[in-house]
């Protein structure tokens, strides 16, 4: 895929990085009391570098959507600036939010890429010897590929995550590990050339319309970067 050819670089070989026992608990934890209490995860067959799990958050009364959150990533310390050492950047997981309605257990790609690319930028810091954080915008590949058959979007950007309270959603393990949940939001091609512009992700954002300010992944929604950057 473009992705890897673009932002590969030459990273060393590692063993499988995993989070201790606690760190799992603590994990866990969490998700269940900040994001829904969860009882079904997707469980990775094969882990080379990290064991990235997918914990499915179904929807319930209160909450008309599936949620989806890596438990994994952040077992892997990612290569942030040293400029940036006093927001402790280091550690991540990612999440997303789909329709009620998603097949989220359907292995055909249309319902998958969700999950495809979860795990793809989990790997990503490892791979490119690198970091994700809030405001990354990352393309499919380098010729206008979608995530999938079935949408036209033609890459993923990261924003902070909020937890059910509408707080940012940070997890400080006993450790003093500080762990950092970005939402993975879908984008069109242009909305990530108008963010490139901008270096910045904020003007984007401002431009959603309310409808299209949710956080639960619309794959017909407004293309919101067609206009110049001012």
């Amino acid at each position: 895929m473009g992705l890897f050819k673009r932002f590969k670089k030459a990273a060393p070989q590692i063993d499988t990085q995993l989070y201790t026992e606690a760190e799992v608990n603590e994990l866990e934890a969490y998700i269940n009391q900040h994001f829904g209490e969860f009882d079904q995860v997707f469980h990775e067959l094969v882990s080379p570098d990290i064991h990235v799990d997918i914990a499915i958050i179904p929807p319930n009364a209160d909450r008309n959507y599936y949620r989806l959150i890596t438990m994994g990533m952040g077992a892997h310390r990612m290569n942030v600036p040293s400029a940036l050492d006093e927001y402790e950047l280091n550690y991540a997981e990612l999440m997303i939010d789909l329709p009620p309605d998603w097949l989220v257990q359907d292995d055909d790609e249309n319902n998958y890429w969700p999950i495809r690319w979860l795990k793809i930028l989990a790997r990503l810091p490892i791979d490119s010897d690198t970091w994700l954080g809030y405001g990354h915008t990352i393309a499919a590949g380098e010729n206008h590929e979608t995530l999938s058959d079935n949408n036209q979007f033609e890459g993923v950007g990261l924003i902070n995550a909020m937890d059910e309270n509408g707080k940012e959603a940070v997890l400080r393990m006993k450790n003093k590990k500080l762990v950092h949940f970005y939402r993975m939001i879908p984008l069109y091609g242009a909305e990530m050339d108008f963010k490139l512009q901008c270096e910045d992700i904020e003007p984007l954002l401002k431009r959603f319309d309310t409808a299209d300010q949710s956080h639960i992944v619309n794959i017909h929604r407004k293309n919101y970067g067609l206009l110049s950057a001012k």
